[in-house]
Order: C-alpha cells, then sequence, then structure tokens
C-alpha cells in the first residue's frame, strides 16, 4: 500500500504535466495483486480519477493511453463504476475514442467497455452516459475505422475491444440499441463476420451483439431486413471454435422464430452449414461443447422445416442433400440425431403431395423399423413421440393408409398401447392409430378385436390427467365402430367393454367434429346391440337433451344425433330408460325446425317418446 501511495502522490505532483510512467507503474502494481477490489475502491476514495482526467486531457499521447488504462482497470470493479460516470469521465472517454493513436483510442474504448459493465447500484447509468456523451455514434466511427486497419496486433486488440464495448453497450438496453442501429449498425458488424470469420473473439462479440440487436423490435426488423445469412454460413462453415459455433448457432434459431428468415436461412445455405456443423462435431467431438452443439443445430434444422416455404425448399421434392441427410440421421447411434430425423420426417409430411412421395420412396418403414426397436414401456420417450408425428402426418393421406397397414404399422403400434404409460406418447399414438384405420376395415377390426387394446381405450377415455389422450380415446373407439364394416361381434364386444359410456360423453363434446362422430358411432352401437339396456350407466339423457337444444349445432349433425335416439329406439327397455320430459320437449321444438330433414327425423322420434 505504501507503494501505492507512492505513485498517487506522484501523480498529483506531476498533475500539471502528467507522464506515464507512474499511471504503469499503478497498473502493474494492481496487476500483481490477486484480488484488487479494495485497492481500487481506496485509490477512487483517494482522488485518483480526477488525477486520470488530467492525464487523459494531456498532450502526451503516452499519458492518455496510461490514463485511460488506469481507469479501465478501476472500472473492472463494480463499485468503481459510479464514480467513473459522476467524474465526468464517460465525455472525455467518447473524445479519446476518435484519437488516431491506436492505443489510446484502445484504452479509452476498453474503458467505456468497463464503465457499461451492469452495476447493481447503477443499472443502465454507465449505458445512458454513453449514449448521452455520444458514445453510440463515435464507437460506430471507431468500428467502421478499425475494420480496414492493418492485422498488427494493436490493430486487432482495438477491433476486440470495440466489439466487447458495443456488446457491453447494447445488452438489455434497448434506448442504446434503437439509436445504434438507426446508425446503420448492422452493416458493420456484417462487414466483420465477412473480415474476421475466422477469429475466436471478435465474431462471439458481433454475434452477441447481434442477438442483443434481435431482441427488440426495431433491431430485429432491421437485422431482418439486412439479411445476414451469407454471413452466417460463412461463420459456420470456417470458424471451427466451439464456442463461436454454438453462438452463431443460437442467433439463427433466435432469428429463425421469424416467419420469413426461415426462407432466407433455407434458402441461403444455413442448413447444410448446420448439417456439416453435425457431421464435424459428431465425427470429431472437439469438447464438452459437442453435444449441446449437436442438439442446438438439430434443434435450429427441425424449427426451419416448421415453415411451409422453407420446408418445401429443403425438401427439394425429395431429392434435397439436406433431406436425404435428415434420412440417414433416422439410423445413427445419436439419439438426438434420430430424433430430429423423425421430427424432420413429420415436417416434411404436411402434404399429402410429400406424404405419398414419402411413403412410396420408404420412409414411413424406416420410421416403423425404428420405432420397433423402441414401441416398449422402456423406449426413449422423445424418440417414440417424435416417430409417431412422423407416422401419424404420413397416415392421413388416403393413398398412404393401406401401404402402412401392410407394411406392419399394427404390429408396431399395437404392443405401445398397453405397455406406454406416458400420455403425450399415447395421444400421438392414438392419434396415429386413428389416422391409420380410416377406411381400413380389416385394421379397424384388428384394433377392436384386440380386448387388452379396448381396455385401455376405455381407461384412459376416464382420465382427468390428460385431455387430449381422454378425447382421442373416445375418437379412436368412434373410429373402430365406424370402420369395422359393421361386424357385429366386435361391436357387441366394444359395448361390453364399456365404450357406450364414453362415446355418450363425447357426444356432449364442445366440437361439432366430435359431437358428429360419436353419434354415427352410436347409431351403429344401437342398431346392433338390440338385447339388454345398452345404454345403463351412461348420461345419456342429460347429454342428448343438452345437444337437442344447442341452437349452434349444424343440421346435417343435428340430424344424426335424431337419428341415433332413433336407433336406441328399437330397443324399447333401453329407450324407455331414458325418456325425460326435457327430452320430449327438445324433441318438440326441433319438429318445427326450418331444416326438412331434422324436422322429419323429430316428428317421427317424437311418436316414439
Amino acid at each position: 500500500m505504501e507503494e501505492l501511495t507512492a505513485s498517487l502522490e506522484k501523480m498529483r505532483v506531476e498533475s500539471g504535466n502528467p507522464t506515464p510512467e507512474p499511471f504503469e507503474k499503478l497498473i502493474n502494481q494492481l496487476h500483481e495483486l490477486e484480488d484488487s477490489t479494495t485497492v481500487c475502491e481506496e485509490l477512487v476514495a483517494g482522488g485518483i480519477l480526477p488525477l486520470t482526467v488530467a492525464a487523459i486531457q494531456s498532450s502526451s499521447l503516452e499519458a492518455q493511453a496510461k490514463g485511460a488504462e488506469l481507469v479501465a482497470e478501476l472500472a473492472k470493479v463494480e463499485s468503481c463504476r459510479l464514480g467513473c460516470v459522476t467524474g465526468g469521465l464517460v465525455p472525455i472517454l467518447v473524445e479519446k475514442m476518435s484519437s488516431s493513436n491506436t492505443k489510446v483510442a484502445l484504452q479509452a474504448c476498453r474503458a467505456l467497455g468497463n464503465i457499461c459493465y451492469e452495476h447493481v447500484f447503477l443499472p443502465d447509468g454507465g449505458r445512458v452516459s454513453v449514449m448521452e456523451s455520444g458514445g453510440a455514434s463515435q464507437l460506430l466511427s471507431l468500428l467502421q475505422r478499425a475494420a480496414n486497419l492493418p492485422n498488427t496486433a494493436d490493430d486487432h486488440q482495438l477491433r476486440l475491444v470495440a466489439t466487447g464495448f458495443l456488446l457491453n453497450l447494447l445488452n438489455s438496453y434497448d434506448t442504446v440499441q434503437d439509436q445504434s442501429m438507426e446508425a446503420e449498425l448492422v452493416d458493420v458488424l456484417c462487414e466483420y463476420l465477412d473480415k474476421f470469420a475466422e477469429d475466436e473473439d471478435i465474431p462471439t462479440h458481433v454475434l452477441l451483439s447481434l442477438t442483443c440487436m434481435a431482441d427488440t423490435e426495431v433491431g430485429r426488423g432491421l437485422v431482418v431486413s439486412r439479411d445476414i445469412t451469407p454471413q452466417l454460413v460463412r461463420v459456420l462453415r470456417i470458424n471451427e471454435s466451439p464456442e463461436v459455433t454454438e453462438t452463431c448457432l443460437e442467433l439463427v434459431t433466435n432469428l429463425a422464430e421469424t416467419e420469413c428468415v426461415k426462407t432466407q436461412v433455407a434458402q441461403g445455405g444455413v442448413c447444410e452449414a448446420v448439417v456439416e456443423v453435425v457431421r464435424r462435431h459428431r465425427n470429431n467431438p472437439s469438447s464438452d461443447l459437442s453435444p449441446p452443439i449437436i442438439k442446438t443445430a438439430t434443434d435450429l434444422i427441425v424449427l426451419i422445416l416448421v415453415g411451409d416455404e422453407s420446408m418445401g425448399i429443403v425438401y427439394s421434392n425429395g431429392s434435397g442433400s439436406v433431406y436425404q441427410e435428415l434420412l440417414d440421421w433416422l439410423t445413427s447411434d445419436l439419439e438426438d440425431l434420430q430424433i430430429a430425423g423423425a421430427l424432420a420426417m413429420g415436417n416434411f409430411a404436411r402434404s399429402d403431395a410429400h406424404c405419398i412421395q414419402m411413403v412410396e420412396s420408404g420412409i414411413a418403414e424406416k420410421l416403423l423399423k425404428v420405432l420397433s426397436s423402441h414401441n416398449s414401456g422402456e423406449g426413449d420417450i422423445r424418440l417414440q413421440h417424435a416417430l409417431l408425428s412422423a407416422l401419424r402426418n404420413l397416415s392421413i393421406a388416403k393413398e398412404n393408409k393401406p401401404v402402412l397397414v401392410n407394411q406392419g404399422a399394427l404390429d408396431v403400434l399395437l404392443p405401445m398401447a398397453t405397455a406406454i404409460e406416458t400420455f403425450p406418447v399415447v395421444f400421438k399414438l392414438l392419434a396415429t392409430l386413428r389416422m391409420i384405420i380410416d377406411g381400413q376395415t380389416e385394421a379397424a377390426l384388428k384394433v377392436g378385436s384386440s380386448s387388452e387394446v379396448v381396455g385401455r381405450l376405455v381407461g384412459w377415455c376416464g382420465t382427468t390427467d390428460h385431455p387430449g389422450v381422454q378425447g382421442e380415446s373416445s375418437r379412436l373407439l368412434a373410429w373402430i365402430i365406424k370402420n369395422c364394416g359393421g361386424d357385429s361381434s366386435v361391436i357387441t364386444s366394444l359395448a361390453s367393454a364399456g365404450c357406450v359410456a364414453p362415446l355418450v360423453l363425447m357426444l356432449g363434446s364442445e366440437h361439432a367434429v366430435m359431437v358428429n362422430e360419436a353419434a354415427l358411432a352410436l347409431v351403429l352401437v344401437f342398431g346392433t346391440v338390440v338385447t339388454g339396456n345398452v345404454v345403463e350407466k351412461t348420461k345419456l339423457p342429460e347429454v342428448v337433451t343438452f345437444v337437442l337444444k344447442n341452437p349452434y349445432l349444424p343440421p346435417e349433425i343435428m340430424s344424426n344425433v335424431l337419428s341415433m335416439m332413433t336407433a336406441l329406439s328399437a330397443n324399447e327397455p333401453a329407450l324407455e330408460s331414458v325418456k325425460t320430459d326435457d327430452m320430449r320437449a327438445a324433441v318438440e321444438e326441433l319438429a318445427t325446425h326450418s331444416n326438412e330433414q331434422v324436422k322429419t327425423l323429430a316428428v317421427a322420434l317424437k311418436e316414439k317418446l
């Protein structure tokens, strides 16, 4: 401390004509300390800041540089930043950023960058002061100038410090971002990515700065309109630093949340570059960052494919290089790649044309083969979910349903119905089965004939833990009945297994399509099961009355509900058990309905009630 006090005293003596030596000595002394926090606080309290001002404003370039460097060292300590702001240092340092002397500009920039760093007692105070002093425009000019300087060590350091200062200035401070972006900052940052893409630190600063800008509405618009895709592709292709790669992937992911950017990056070759990144880190893992990089990269590919136009670009009629690579991921020994490959196939299968072409080329068979190794309760949940999502989409096209059945889809899927407990996976499984059996009598019979599967479906119809599973279970029961070709043994066994009660509840759904599906299924049940009280222990009277009184139900669906009750009327004990005054009143009102079919059915049913 005695040496520090001596250095401080010498600075005071020379304050009229500062020299760099005492500043340099004090800086070296600070560097020798393990923790300089207390010493820096005492120096600021002892009046060091006015002495640095004198040095920075002196005629000696060396003294200017050392004065600014000392401020940079002091501003590393959080509690010293406020004094730098209130002591009037910011406008002086901002002015020195325009110095033609690289060392002066570098240290002024470094000092300001540290002053702008986070401060619990000075939130955004340093940034505000920099902005009010014209710091954003000065920094922009410095960045433009530094971009064209030679590749000397000092010039490289200036670029590194300037981009670091920019990051601190932009971080979580909207006002700076808007003003900086109006000064065409995006163009300058693109120039840095073009020129210094292979560097390790500068691209990180630039990419993080662009991320900060993209987090504001104005900034995002500027970055998107500039289309920085070529720069991002360049960084991904030639920079092998895991940290830079990860930062670049995160920026692309951020931007790709915007729909038009998905198209930009798909057209600009980002997907191809990302696939190269995956290949590089899969074949030659470079660090602990390789697994998260692969995960981020694969998630990004899937995100890009969410866009309709971008998906079409990557698919390229089934011949795109990225599409072919994603197919290979399905059989990878890395789970993240398998999952991404399956999710990607699900995204490609969003049009009938794609679905048909993909099934013809054997994609469904590949998916089923992978799923067959994961169709037990021990299978990977994420992979199961992804594979089922893809199969469900592929099975929507009418032409694909018999192909999937012939490829043994049910042999893979039905065991899952009795083994899987995870509701999100169950939900996808039920939706997939429902799509596959549509119009496929043999498939519907196979599902409906499995007492174990039907038992699970009826059980899931009563779950309150996952409304989606509850709804899909009821719908699948309805579709089995609709597609089983009127097979009386299957319909009777379904009724005996308890499917009528959930179908009755489904009849009261707020979704018209589900009301219709339930009514049509119950028409078949009531027309087939004519012995005993088929509606015993159901809420049919209340539900039917509620539905018949619904003024918004389309006439064609109302007709199906009335037809369902007409079918039930053939079973006199069952009909007697559901008759109520409210139901009769609702039917009487429909007897004057404006739709002729509804009116005719209601008049006939009224006579039986």
